[in-house]
């Protein structure tokens, strides 16, 4: 059997919310039941089972021991393993009680000669209720208690909703109503992985990370691949989203608002094929959480890119240390809105789009088409407004030149989710123009962001010789940018003779 689970981690006073709370009047439910669940965790003394990819468990329940066998658990939020139960006569397992023979023997084999001896214990008070939405059933499990291996233990505490019978709309449905006004985090571990990583005594560190291609291929359908593109945006989100709270690196903030875009990118591509309507709103969520983050990254950039070269240069360094200090404060107070926003409803509901929407897909019976016909009608219309604004590239204003600029990254993004269908050699000599056209048109924006200097030093309160710096390096790199702006047309044309790799 396989199980479909959103899973979430709590704070302890949103965690008590939500076992007590009355759900909303769209939204049936039982009356809530509350057991204690000790559950003892085996493996080799190498550890067989868990490079095997397999947990197995005995939990009390019942007056009685269960034994429970799962495969193919890896959790990013939403679990889907499979799942073997059957009944035991005491805490110790009993492999012979496995009904699936396939798995049964991958088990013997990983065990071998060995013997199998307890790792770690979860030991948890869980409250359920049975939930109804959307036509669908849902149960809701709140679990607190810990996990213990020898001397070590780590709480838990988790909340579960468990599609029990109906479509994936029902627990996009539930967990709205449920979760949408509470602080969570996505588990991104199973308890049995919870386990393993406190008995290895491991940790996490966070970094930033750019982003990892989708995986896809001609013979895919529309919702392999598309689930595929949205799972490498919403890895690149995570990763980086947890990066900005924990650490001060700028290239957070860099990678976590491209994850962001390219999202919006893949959420374009969906709109044709789909009427689902949480779509909409997962579009907001991430357009908002965008711009929010887009500050913190322009005044990085302010500080990395726009104001060093021209300090270098100037004979005069009155004010820029200033100026530099003023960039600081008004860094770290962005920053500190924007873990604010990324802690919020927005936040939230983005969650549980991310999660739940794969499963989506799957279930769209309209998109068991192939992938690549679908793919060229994207990448057509994503050709259209760059076409139309570029063949009139020098009487563009600035604000069709921004126009311009969002569409060559709307279509960068959705050329490099779809490239591995067509020609590598073809795509990528396409994208290499495309980011020498993009390169102009990245620093013309960034000239015309730096005149955001003069606000925040007027913001900051910096004095006049502040002014004067802020001054010096917009007008500096206004000047450059008239030059760069010459390369426009050529790149522009160089792109538009490149045959349509799509077509």
């Amino acid at each position: 059997m396989r199980e479909l689970e959103l899973k979430v981690e709590l704070t302890p006073a949103d965690l008590a919310r939500l076992e007590w709370r009355t759900p909303p009047a769209d939204l049936s439910t039982s009356s809530p039941k509350r057991i204690r669940l000790r559950s003892i965790y085996y493996d080799t003394p190498k550890h067989g089972l868990h490079a095997a990819g397999i947990s197995l468990r005995v939990r009390r329940q019942d007056e009685g021991w269960v034994q429970t066998v799962k495969a193919d658990q890896h959790v990013d939020g939403v679990s889907n393993p499979i799942e073997v139960e059957a009944s035991v006569g005491s805490e110790a397992p009993e492999l012979d009680k496995i009904t699936d023979k396939k798995l049964r023997r991958k088990i013997e084999k990983a065990i071998k000669a060995t013997a199998l001896h307890p790792v770690f214990e979860t030991i948890v008070q869980r409250t359920t209720r049975k939930l109804r939405a959307k036509g669908g059933e849902v149960e809701l499990a709140v679990d607190e208690g810990q996990v213990r291996t020898g001397d070590a233990k780590a709480d838990l505490r988790e909340a579960e909703l468990e599609l029990k019978a109906g479509s994936a709309e029902a627990l996009v449905f539930a967990a709205e109503k449920l979760l949408g006004d509470l602080s969570f985090e996505l588990s991104r571990r199973s308890k049995a992985e919870r386990g393993y990583r406190l008995a290895l005594g491991k940790t996490d560190e966070a970094e930033p990370q750019k982003a990892k291609p989708a995986r896809i291929r001609r013979k895919d359908d529309c919702a392999t691949a598309l689930t595929a593109i949205l799972g490498s945006a919403a890895r690149q989100i995570n990763v980086n989203r947890r990066a900005l709270f924990e650490t001060d690196d700028p290239e957070a903030a860099h990678q976590l608002r491209i994850g962001l875009r390219r999202l919006r990118s893949a959420l374009r591509t969906l709109r044709p094929v789909t009427d689902s309507p949480s779509l909409p709103a997962f579009e907001r969520c991430a357009r908002d959480l965008g711009r929010a983050v887009g500050k913190l990254r322009d005044a990085d950039v302010l500080i990395a890119s726009m104001v060093p070269p021209i300090e270098a240069s100037a004979g005069d360094q009155a004010g820029f240390t200033e100026l530099r200090e003023a960039l600081t404060r008004y860094r770290t107070s962005t920053r500190d809105k924007v873990r604010v926003a990324l802690g919020g409803p927005d936040w939230t509901k983005l969650q549980l789009y991310l999660t739940l929407w794969p499963q989506i897909l799957e279930e769209n019976a309209h998109l068991d088409k192939p992938i690549t016909k679908h793919a060229r009608k994207v990448l057509r219309k994503a050709w259209i407004k760059p076409a139309k604004l570029g063949r009139k590239l020098d009487t563009l204003d600035a604000t069709h030149r921004h126009e311009m600029r969002k569409a060559l990254k709307k279509l960068r993004y959705e050329v490099e989710f779809f490239a591995p269908l067509f020609s590598h050699r073809k795509t990528q000599r396409f994208i290499r123009q495309l980011k020498t056209l993009q390169d102009v048109f990245g620093y013309v924006n960034d000239a015309r962001m730096a005149s955001t200097l003069i606000a925040i030093q007027k913001g900051e309160r910096a004095g006049d010789e502040a002014a004067a710096a802020a001054g010096l390096v917009v007008g500096t790199h206004q000047a450059e940018a008239r030059h760069v702006w010459k390369g426009a047309n050529p790149a522009w044309k160089k792109l538009d003779r490149l045959p349509r790799f799509w077509g």
